[in-house]
């Protein structure tokens, strides 16, 4: 990398008017310095503002003459910049040179504060050798040139910041849909150089050291590859030797004091080692212990044999038993449809190894397979070897408390009792599942004596998740005394003493049956009574946070009171508790298993391989800042109900898996999830390293074909910016279904299962524009989730860490709905990019009322002419017009599924302020000395913030009818095709009016099932919602 740069600065040029042939005439500037040239873009009014830099490289000893000037007036090697100003004439597309300026290498400033704008003589030669230099005989002046050149270190961030702002103004004049965003939005598009300038100083402690973020390399599409797959498989076939140790028997006392603890080793080459467990004082010992080396293909074996050592174990030197050879050329080779071969007793040999030890012998088989055999999953260590996970189904717990009695006015030692009556005035309830907690309101107090009070809710209920299985958890109640002086009910409740609890296992809550599920009218759990535990000692409530006590038995700790508390509970397992964001998520089935339909096909994921991987250390830089050959990486899939992980292989930035996973697929419009990351070995309690993921929609691939790409990846750092990783190969193939019209059946259901239409989550009912409170609640029902699921997976062995389920869950970063100028000129880029035709539509029809082209104009009078002869062939041939479309846009459609576009994301032009504001927290933790500024910009990135999400939501509609005719879902694109065809045949053979009344007789005499329910009343979408909400987006390839 270069360490200084000359930096020129093209500002405009002078050309007389007699150099302009046409008034079509562009002009271009072409740079060279230091045998290196460069070019402006090419603008009618000569006007460029664009900046370039060359990298000062060295030169070679005696190339430059410094009594040679002839040589830097070249300019094609030496240190002089020279500038040639070229014009084109767009009617005749011939090119002429208008002139030529030399800059001195003297004249270059040192520094961008010292640099100005100087003019140049543009100086064209008569002769055809173009000498350049000072004006002479046989040359002439042809206009000025302005430049502005300078010297220029590396690491200039001022420097950096005005080429940023030039890359973005250059950019978004780009084009059509560009041009119309610059001129509406130029605002928002461009950043002015004095606005970042002035708040470097101020933020560069928080943003780091790091000047404009440039996208590491090209764009991140994915590349494909092809790999030589196995019949019928979706990965290569590897060649591994298994080795399986079963027992040993009668082995000789090699002790000193006749006691033998014996272990295997197997040898293949000096660096394929593996060792069995060492039995102590054990004669005859038994392992089942299976190995497996690698056998690359094409790279010689490590060895030409196999070396089995049986050892006795001891604390100075381990002393050999007996050993084993095993010629490599001798092992038989398992065929697939093979069966495992039969382990087999070998006699032990000396160390010499031609005499026997007796009777000696060991139980072993040895063969060469694949990553197919049944013996794989077993020959690896626990933490580094192959693991499949049941994803646990979550339920929902809903607890809704009716009323409470027995509540005392005061305890009969409280000398307080005035203030305790008061205070028992007002009673609300916390119940805690796990780390979530929900609060009641204030209850009504319904009946009072000299004694105790009763207390009543209105219905309330409280919506829990729970992960089965549901003996590991109790759900807790606790009574609570507010000690608020509000009595609306909303005020929140700070303080207050815990005056009774009931701590009730999960085991014991009555589950929804499946038969039971009729959406009009759910059955109502009988309420039941519990007797309240006094709190042990009495402690006062200050804290809604924290886990549960689980007591294990109803009413917990502490002695029996006279309250008495009267509640509802129900597991429902007709929801689908997601933990995934919308529009990642990767299955939609409710918990409950019997209300399953069967699959509609299967899909197959090949994990190739990775290159070139680097590690991410804390979502900052890279391990050692470089790629580091110390990496352990693994893979982790997620799909459905289960998750996968792949062998951990050990110190590799190129490792090759080649395994393979299925699963059944329940909705196509759903999106299947590879990880990879760096299992770090040093410290059990260390987090495992992120290197990158894989998002893949399966809507957009096509069934039985194989989709084999090298996929980037890339990360998103607060510090660091754009970091490469390396690169994952993945090869994934949907199998051809076993029922097309069930496939296509699909596309007509609820996107997620019918009780979230009929009984809607708390969560589900919040107000788009609701407060932040509000907006943080509905986020709160996936973060549990995730949470919830984190947690079990960690407690599984070998644990998937809560860290890898954290970021394929997206979990880690749940600020998405936050303010982003980035995310934000994307979506603002993603709407314009949609409704750019309707602006080309309506500039194009000016152009014919305004008889621009009067040909075209005439055509179009003949058309309505044509139109109003046929009036009844208009709408049928419009029909047949959008199907011919979508047959042409069948030759573009997209070989290649989405994947997310760093043009679109705006990944290539973001700064680093952006990332350091994108990355902040909901409640800013920039500094304030009185408050107030934070206090105002945080609102305002909310209010901005819900702004961002109206847009995004407005342009992922108009891409999803956009994407109707473009292929991107073929299955989608073919239904609204036949639905085109069926229309227009429709419309050609049916008179309009017959068409309208049989349409409107038909639509009132429609089944009932497809009639709309009564307002107020909850129901399953219309087919065409459910459809559309099928319908693909550019979404899906923002980062």
């Amino acid at each position: 990398m270069a360490s200084s740069y000359l930096v020129v600065h093209v500002g405009d040029a002078n050309v007389p008017s007699s150099s302009s042939t046409t008034p079509g005439t562009s002009y271009y500037v072409e740079l060279r310095f230091n045998g290196q040239s460069a070019r402006t873009e090419m603008k009618e009014n000569a006007r460029w503002n664009h900046i370039i830099r060359f990298p000062r490289r060295e030169q070679q000893q005696g190339d430059i003459d410094d009594g040679d000037e002839g040589h830097h007036a070249s300019g094609s090697g030496g240190l002089d910049l020279e500038a040639a100003v070229y014009s084109i004439d767009e009617a005749t597309n011939s090119e002429s040179l208008l002139g030529k300026a030399v800059v001195d290498e003297k004249d270059f400033d040192s520094h961008s504060s010292k640099a100005v704008f100087f003019p140049h003589d543009l100086v064209k030669s008569s002769s055809s050798d173009h000498m350049a230099g000072h004006t002479g005989p046989g040359r002439l002046v042809n206009g000025k040139l302005t430049l502005k050149v300078f010297h220029s270190p590396a690491d200039d961030k001022a420097l950096l910041f005005e080429i940023e702002d030039d890359n973005r103004d250059r950019q978004a004049e780009d084009g059509g849909v560009d041009k119309v965003k610059k001129k509406a939005f130029g605002f928002l598009f461009s950043i002015k150089n004095h606005l970042y300038s002035a708040a470097y100083n101020k933020t560069s402690s928080a943003v780091g050291n790091t000047a404009l973020l440039q996208p590491a390399g090209d764009d991140a599409d994915p590349r494909e590859i092809n790999p030589s797959f196995e019949c019928g498989k979706v990965v290569e076939r590897m060649q591994f030797l298994f080795v399986l140790v079963v027992k040993a028997r009668e082995l000789p006392d090699v002790d000193a004091y006749g006691r033998l603890d014996p272990f295997v080793e197997v040898n293949f080459g000096a660096h394929n080692k593996g060792f069995t467990k060492c039995l102590k004082s054990d004669g005859s010992p038994e392992w089942n212990k299976t190995f497996a080396f690698s056998l690359q293909s094409g790279k010689a074996p490590p060895s030409s044999g196999v070396d089995v050592f049986v050892k006795d174990g001891d604390l100075v030197r381990d002393e050999l038993v007996g050993k084993l050879y095993f010629y490599l050329k001798d092992i038989p080779v398992r065929h697939p449809d093979d069966a495992q071969p039969e382990p087999t007793w070998h006699p032990l040999l000396d160390e010499g190894g031609k005499a026997t030890l007796g009777k000696a012998s060991l139980l072993l088989a040895i063969w060469i397979g694949s990553q197919a055999d049944e013996a794989y999953r077993h020959a690896w260590e626990s933490p580094f070897g192959p693991k499949v996970y049941e994803n646990p189904r979550l339920w929902c717990l809903r607890v809704t408390i009716v009323e409470v009695q027995g509540v005392v006015a005061c305890d009969e030692d409280d000398a307080g009792c005035a203030t305790a009556r008061s205070l028992r005035d007002k009673l609300f309830c916390t119940a805690r599942l796990g780390e979530q907690v929900r609060k009641t309101k204030l209850a009504s107090k319904t009946m009072q004596t000299t004694s105790s009070g009763s207390y009543e809710w209105m219905e309330e209920d409280l919506t829990f998740i729970a992960a089965q299985p549901f003996f590991e958890s109790n759900l807790q109640v606790d009574v609570v005394a507010a000690a608020s002086n509000n009595n609306s009910g909303t005020e929140e409740l700070q303080q207050g003493e815990v005056i009774g609890k009931l701590s009730i296992p999960l085991a014991w809550i009555e589950k929804r049956d499946a038969a039971a599920y009729d959406f009009d009218r759910l059955a109502t759990p009988t309420p039941q009574w519990f007797d309240l535990k006094n709190p042990s000692p009495a402690r006062p409530h200050t804290d809604l946070g924290g886990s549960s006590v689980d007591e294990g038995v109803v009413g917990g700790s502490g002695s029996v009171s006279h309250m008495r508390i009267r509640l509802r509970s129900l597991l429902d397992g007709g929801y689908h508790i997601g933990h995934d964001p919308q529009g990642h998520m990767d299955d939609t089935r409710p918990a409950e298993r019997q209300l399953w339909r069967p699959p509609i096909t299967r899909v197959h994921l090949g994990i190739l391989r990775a290159t070139g991987l680097q590690s991410i250390v804390d979502g900052n830089t890279t391990r050692r800042g470089r790629r580091s050959t110390a990496l352990n990486p693994y893979c982790v899939a997620k799909y459905g109900d289960k998750w996968v992980r792949t062998r951990t292989i050990l110190e590799s930035s190129d490792p090759v898996f080649n395994e393979e996973y299925t699963w059944d697929v329940h909705d196509i419009a759903t999106v299947l999830k590879v990880g990879i990351f760096d299992h770090c070995s040093r410290k059990a309690s260390s987090a495992h390293h992120v290197v990158g993921k894989v998002r893949i929609h399966l809507s957009c691939l096509e069934t039985g074909r194989i989709y084999a790409h090298a996929y980037p990846l890339v990360t998103l750092s607060r510090s660091a910016g754009i970091i490469r990783t390396g690169e994952l190969h993945l090869a994934v193939k949907i199998s051809s279904p076993p029922s097309t019209m069930n496939m296509l059946r699909m596309y007509a259901l609820p996107t997620l299962p019918r009780m979230h239409y009929a009984h809607p989550l708390e969560e589900e009912q919040y107000d788009f524009f609701s407060a932040a409170e509000t907006a943080v609640e509905g986020n709160k029902l996936w973060l549990h989730a995730a949470n919830i699921l984190a947690l079990r997976l960690d407690r599984m062995e070998p644990p998937l860490r809560r860290e890898v389920v954290a970021y394929l869950c997206n979990a880690e970063n749940c600020n998405n709905s936050s303010w982003s100028l980035r995310r934000s000129k994307s979506n603002l880029y993603r709407l314009m990019q949609v409704i750019y035709p309707l602006f080309g539509a309506g500039r194009w029809f000016g152009g014919v009322i305004s008889w621009k082209n009067p040909l075209t104009t005439l055509l179009i009078h003949a058309i309505l002419v044509l139109a109003l002869w046929f009036l009844d062939l208009v709408l049928p041939l419009v029909l047949l017009y959008l199907v011919l479309l979508g047959v042409w846009n069948y030759r573009f459609r997209p070989g290649r599924p989405p994947y997310f576009s760093m043009r679109l994301s705006y990944l290539d032009t973001v700064h680093p302020d952006e990332l350091d504001e994108e990355f902040d927290t909901v409640k800013t933790s920039l500094s304030d000395d009185d408050g107030l500024l934070r206090m105002r910009y945080d609102r305002l990135r909310h209010v901005a913030g819900r702004t961002q999400t109206v847009v995004e939501d407005v342009a992922t509609q108009f891409e999803r009818l956009q994407s109707l005719l473009t292929w991107r879902d073929p299955r989608v694109t073919a239904i609204f095709m036949l639905f085109l065809l069926l229309a227009a045949a429709l419309a050609y053979f049916v008179p309009y009016k017959k068409l309208l009344v049989a349409m409107a007789g038909f639509y009132i005499m429609r089944h009932p099932r497809l009639r709309r329910r009564r307002r107020g009343t909850k129901t399953t979408p219309y087919i065409i919602t459910n459809f559309f909400l099928r319908l693909p987006s550019k979404r899906d390839e923002l980062m």
